[in-house]
């Protein structure tokens, strides 16, 4: 499961160094830039993480639907704390660069509250880091997942057909998911086929599906993802599994980073949009002002993880849950 955790590190990576090249402030050549925009689909790999380590989770843990309401409250314990704390120092540093300009500073009270639920497409506002949006993806598939974990066991093959049928609904034609705009975008059906990935995955791993169904299943998702999203979605998909299968070994520098994956994915892009324009004052070449970028968002995200993230995953873990030890007999150690 190393290989995993590596992977949250390296797709935080990817969507750190894609945001940093995007910057007019940096402006790194051409063929660098068009590198980094593939970073934007670290994203993909963190859906496909996410398809793969729930279900996989719910299965440990022998999960059944009236255990529903610990597994919500169990990941709102380990998600939100981090979270809150990067809203609370998106509204500071607005206000402090309001008072340092004189300019008038407003709390929008309904926009932050709607943050907690991650409501904020449903009202029309705007989310404090557009980052946030993944966010809300993620939390509407662990209700998903929570609510029909049952029915994936029993019935894979019409998981993935509603998986891809329901994307085929959400974006009717040739219509990439990339250009959806932002404040649809966090609709889960756009993406559920890559989640679906990640399922069928866990579910070849632990010997739950038939090979045939298996492949079945596999190849009407990725169809779906062809059709409807990017080529490089479509390619993330597809390394982000290959890592998940294949990849043995753990590599320490992408270990810390799977370690801090969450916390560098919440702050970067603060740090990026605060430090970047006061370094464009000075006479710095594109590279050393990627350099620090990157350095203070890591900075940043390490802060964030000892201080709030890992406190919140220890205290979650204490969280009382309605869960059995999976038996030996049904193929997972206890």
């Amino acid at each position: 499961m190393q290989s995993v955790h590596d992977l949250r590190g390296l797709a935080a990576l990817a969507v750190l160094l894609h945001h940093v090249a995007a910057s007019a402030y940096v402006a790194p050549p051409r063929a660098i830039a068009r590198v980094a925009e593939l970073g934007y689909h670290g994203v993909t790999a963190f859906f496909v993480i996410s398809g793969f380590v729930l279900p996989y989770s719910l299965y440990r843990s022998s999960y059944r639907l009236e255990d529903f309401g610990g597994f919500i409250t169990r990941r709102f314990a380990r998600v939100e704390p981090p979270y809150f704390v990067t809203i609370a120092a998106v509204l500071l540093l607005n206000l402090l660069v309001a008072t340092i300009k004189h300019t008038p500073f407003r709390i929008d009270g309904a926009q932050v509250a709607l943050h907690a639920a991650y409501l904020v497409p449903l009202f029309g506002k705007s989310w404090l880091l557009s980052v946030f949006w993944t966010l809300c993806v993620e939390f509407q598939f662990y209700v998903l997942i929570g609510l029909c974990y049952p029915l994936l066991l029993r019935r894979p093959v019409l998981s993935a057909m509603g998986c891809a049928a329901a994307m085929c609904f959400a974006t009717p034609g040739w219509f990439p998911v990339d250009q959806v705009a932002l404040g649809q975008r966090e609709n889960l059906l756009l993406h559920l086929p890559v989640f679906m990935v990640g399922i069928l995955l866990f579910l070849q791993r632990e010997r739950l599906i038939a090979p045939h169904a298996f492949w079945v299943s596999l190849a009407l998702s990725l169809v779906v993802i062809a059709v409807k999203s990017p080529a490089a979605t479509l390619g993330a998909t597809i390394v982000a599994s290959l890592i998940i299968v294949f990849v043995r070994r753990s590599h320490p520098v992408l270990a810390f980073f799977g370690d801090i994956s969450y916390s560098l994915y919440l702050v970067h892009l603060l740090v990026i949009l605060t430090i970047l324009p006061l370094l464009s004052r000075m006479s710095l070449g594109w590279f050393t002002m990627a350099a620090i970028a990157v350095a203070a968002s890591i900075g940043a995200a390490m802060g964030l993880w000892l201080a709030v993230e890992r406190p919140a995953i220890v205290w979650s873990k204490r969280l009382p849950q309605r869960a059995r030890t999976v038996s030996a007999a049904q193929g997972a150690p206890a």
